[in-house]
């Protein structure tokens, strides 16, 4: 067998060198890591900014067109309009038969009024919440019971539409928020493994 082959068995590596090369590579790698990491910790924040300042916005929209809901349109009325705002958002509007005829109308017209002020034309309950009130105004002279069993089908129809944006808002928000807290702990965890890698490179 006249051809020669070249051995590497006596050939010695440097350690030193070996562990240089090593530690440069991963220096390497984790400065890119980081720069990664930088950059969507900044995406991060700037996502959570703009949010910020969009629901800001829309919240001062919404307030400056009473749209906002009882909490802040009630804010400045009195005690009793505050009761009825109440009523017209969460419990039921009524006309007791203590009050007086002019009255019962007064007040029929109010909640009318307030209900109309509060809410814009594509309101998902403008028109079921409108025929209730006018049901109410249509029968202010009638006694309480003669109402209710003239209009407490308009009711009905008017609280199930409450009810149901209720329950859209809080899926809506439950939704909203179990996304936020998935990525405030992503960029919580980032930011972790960013300090570690700094510290490392800093040995």
């Amino acid at each position: 067998f006249g051809s020669r082959q070249k051995c590497w068995c006596g050939t010695s590596l440097d350690p030193k060198a070996v562990m240089a090369g090593a530690t440069g590579r991963y220096e390497e790698y984790a400065r890119q890591e980081i720069q990664y990491i930088e950059a969507e910790l900044k995406n991060w924040f700037l996502q959570r900014k703009i949010a910020l300042e969009r629901n800001v916005a829309i919240r001062k929209t919404l307030e400056q067109n009473s749209f906002s809901g009882l909490e802040t349109y009630a804010q400045g009325l009195p005690q009793s309009q505050q009761v009825m705002w109440g009523e017209l958002v969460a419990g039921k509007p009524k006309l007791e038969n203590k009050l007086g005829v002019d009255a019962r109308e007064m007040k029929a017209d109010m909640y009318l009024n307030m209900f109309k002020q509060s809410t814009d034309l594509d309101h998902p309950c403008r028109i079921p919440g409108s025929a209730f009130l006018r049901c109410l105004k249509g029968n202010f002279a009638s006694q309480e019971g003669d109402r209710e069993a003239k209009c407490g089908r308009a009711f009905n129809a008017f609280d199930a539409c409450r009810n149901g944006i209720k329950q859209q808002q809080a899926e809506a928000t439950d939704t909203a928020i179990a996304k936020q807290d998935i990525a405030d702990q992503r960029a919580k965890g980032l930011f972790q493994r960013r300090t570690i890698l700094l510290d490392t490179l800093s040995k």
